[in-house]
């Protein structure tokens, strides 16, 4: 068994602040593919989310919605994008290695009541994004 050192209170709590940041993550990215699903429904099949190893906690290297009809892949990724920007997620792709998380469905089996939480949540983040004059969400355009 190896004895290793007490860890600080400051890494501890670094190492705190990296779980919260993962575990909020998860819960914007189902946020973002129910939103998503309903701006298109049937379209997405997942929502993948790509992250650098040894990335900052808000930090996402790519966004690669997989699509049942691939001529609104790129339109979908690029309001994917924004959606997590507005909910306080910094696009930072930088080619090194990366893991992702799916979200693959769970929308499915949330009630109504949930599921129209998150796209208001969604809504209203990038209602205040086009607030401050970085663009809109209309997937229409």
């Amino acid at each position: 068994m190896h004895d290793h050192p007490p860890r600080s209170s400051e890494t501890l709590a670094a190492m705190e602040r990296t779980r919260a940041a993962a575990r909020q993550l998860e819960t914007d990215a189902l946020a973002v593919a129910i939103w998503l699903e309903a701006r298109a429904p049937g379209n997405l099949v997942r929502l993948e989310i790509q992250r650098h190893h040894g990335c900052e906690d808000q930090e996402i290297a790519y966004v690669v919605p997989h699509v049942t009809q691939r001529e609104t892949r790129r339109k979908l990724r690029v309001t994917a994008e924004r959606a997590l920007d507005a909910l306080g997620w910094t696009l930072k792709p930088e080619g090194r290695d990366v893991w992702s998380i799916f979200v693959q469905g769970e929308w499915r089996t949330l009630s109504a009541h949930q599921r129209l939480a998150a796209i208001s949540r969604v809504g209203n983040a990038m209602n205040a994004l086009s607030g401050r004059g970085l663009g809109g969400y209309d997937m229409r355009t």
